[in-house]
């Protein structure tokens, strides 16, 4: 008696699902600096975080990320789709991928994909938390920082939320499509942890051992189910000094 074949597994997702952080930011720098001098980095005045641009220096790591993504999607198979978040530094980033690519794929901004949302925190560092909410420093301690959700802004799993429904939308749309996702840091960690199923602990693990370069690249690659094929590749010389105070 001749053996039953198994049915090929039915794909559901993208060829490629390329997940790109953006290039270092303006606040990302002064950050930096910041930090050089033994002070604490406070934005809550001036621009806001949605508008904050890229640096020169980002704008070269960007462009590194659309030259590299050229030699692997060429005319022949491209990348079809780049969904991104609508804050200015993503969209400045994903202007220097399509610079790089040197053609111009779908492009669809989504607010899912936009960056944490840290409410009453928005636009200061920890220690400047430290000085002006020693509470909240108290209660993230307790709940710790996958869980803990400031006053007004949003938990890890929070995010998590909106990306399984931007997912949803990938896998309705998107199937059998080269796609790209340009996004944020916290963003990057919460594909992987819906994707890869981690827990607590496995994201923790990552964002303290590994975390998210700007402009680096996480790419997911569909072999019977997605597959994760590199995290955190980037195409620049890391050792490229921030531009501090750019």
């Amino acid at each position: 008696m001749s053996q039953s074949l198994q049915p090929a597994t039915e794909q559901k997702w993208p060829d490629n699902l390329i997940i790109v952080r953006h290039g270092e930011s303006k606040r990302n720098a002064d950050r930096e600096l910041a930090r050089a001098q033994g002070k604490y980095a406070d934005f809550t005045e001036g621009v806001r975080d949605q508008d904050t641009p890229l640096t020169p220096i980002g704008e070269t790591q960007s462009l590194s990320v659309g030259v590299a993504l050229r030699k692997r999607f060429n005319i022949g198979d491209p990348i079809d789709i780049i969904y991104v978040s609508p804050y200015l530094r993503t969209r400045q980033t994903m202007d220097k991928i399509v610079e790089g690519l040197g053609y111009q794929p779908k492009v669809i901004v989504d607010e899912r994909i936009r960056e944490i949302e840290f409410g009453q925190q928005d636009g200061i560092d920890g220690r400047g938390i430290e000085m002006k909410y020693p509470d909240e420093v108290k209660r993230r301690a307790k709940e710790g920082k996958y869980f803990y959700r400031p006053p007004g802004g949003e938990s890890r799993p929070d995010v998590k939320i909106r990306i399984r429904s931007f997912l949803d939308t990938i896998v309705r749309d998107c199937r059998g499509l080269n796609v790209v996702v340009v996004c944020h840091s916290v963003v990057v960690l919460s594909f992987r942890a819906l994707l890869e199923r981690w827990g607590e602990d496995d994201y923790l693990q990552v964002d303290k051992e590994n975390d998210v370069k700007n402009a680096s690249v996480t790419h997911y690659q569909f072999e019977e189910k997605l597959r994760l094929m590199e995290y955190n590749s980037i195409f620049y010389t890391e050792a490229l000094p921030l531009a501090l105070g750019a």
